[in-house]
């Protein structure tokens, strides 16, 4: 009996956990995530009225107002793209072109910068949002004195990248990148994939809390990522996985145990 009891008390706990993170702390949480759906479109249907739908462009004025403080955005250097650097300092080189896909207002080129010399004949490009597109150039006419940074809103724009580069962004589209890539006819000779979750299993939407928005967010299965990306005719170089995590109330066989990062390199 005893035992009987210790079970359904561990159950009652369990369900109590995860209802206040289901119905409390997401809407107070940034960066909480809620619910199992099937599409973008399922998930859009079930964000929560207080929220905006759209991703938040209150994230893009960060960056200017600290220039304007005076800060030096290379500080701003994330330790998880420590792996990146190693392999891309290396490929760096005069003349090249790097795509920088959901690089919001080029924050990985300013950080980057800490650790790699950028030659000069060398450009970086991001893709983004008309709203990060805006504050991108506007940030860049005090932070960058060499324009090689540039930003445009339309992949048409952007002809034959040697390099492209993805940093946590490859969630927050609809699209695969493998998709993209056939879409904008792009055959870069190297990729960088960073901070993206993969499950080993499953591939699936969830809502994530952005603060005054909440946006489907997409997990992928990442042996089924690999495979198409290597389809396209690349072979994976190297791999790593960041400490960060993805918990879903309700759903623990759902749960992401770590980003990942790849470095891809197109087959001779």
């Amino acid at each position: 009996m005893s035992s009987l009891i210790k079970k359904t008390a561990k159950k009652l706990i369990n369900f109590a956990i995860n209802f206040t993170h289901y119905y409390l702390l997401f809407e107070r949480t940034i960066n909480a995530y809620r619910g199992v759906f099937n599409s973008f479109e399922e998930a859009l249907n079930a964000v929560p009225k207080k929220f905006n739908k759209d991703y938040n462009p209150e994230l893009y004025q960060s960056p200017l107002k600290e220039v304007e403080l005076g800060k030096d955005l290379k500080e701003k250097f994330n330790d998880e793209d420590y792996p990146v650097i190693f392999w891309l300092e290396s490929i760096v080189l005069n003349g090249l072109t790097l795509l920088d896909l959901g690089g919001n207002v080029g924050l990985s080129y300013y950080t980057y910068r800490k650790y790699i010399n950028y030659p000069d004949d060398f450009s970086w490009i991001v893709y983004e949002l008309p709203e990060a597109v805006k504050a991108g150039e506007k940030l860049a006419k005090k932070a960058d004195q060499t324009q090689q940074l540039s930003f445009t809103s339309d992949l048409k724009e952007v002809k034959n990248p040697d390099i492209l580069l993805t940093c946590g962004t490859l969630q927050y589209l609809e699209k695969s990148l493998a998709k993209i890539m056939e879409e904008s006819n792009f055959k870069p000779q190297y990729l960088f994939v960073q901070r993206v979750p993969f499950h080993e299993e499953k591939e699936y939407i969830t809502l994530q809390n952005l603060g005054s928005s909440a946006v489907p967010y997409k997990i992928q299965n990442r042996t089924q990522f690999v495979n198409e990306i290597c389809s396209l005719g690349y072979e994976l170089i190297d791999s790593w996985k960041n400490d960060r995590t993805c918990f879903i109330p309700f759903y623990p066989e759902y749960f992401v145990d770590g980003y990942s990062g790849f470095y891809f390199k197109k087959k001779s």
